[in-house]
């Protein structure tokens, strides 16, 4: 090693000064399910999301 340090950047670091954090709660990311409802029901039938059919699914489904 020569001792010097090199600075690197990170696009991350860079990314949040301008960007911020997302707030999800001012901004809820767009979803084509009504998630709450979702896996209320996947827990009374007792199967997780991935394991619904189709059918059971789309009873979920949001028009916007």
């Amino acid at each position: 090693m020569s001792g010097t340090d090199k600075k690197t950047m990170n696009l991350s670091d860079v990314q949040c000064e301008y960007l911020g954090f997302p707030d999800p709660y001012r901004n809820p990311p767009a979803c084509k399910y009504d998630h709450r409802a979702l896996v209320e029901y996947a827990k009374k039938v007792g199967k997780s999301i991935n394991d619904l059919s189709f059918e059971e699914k789309a009873h979920f489904i949001v028009n916007r």
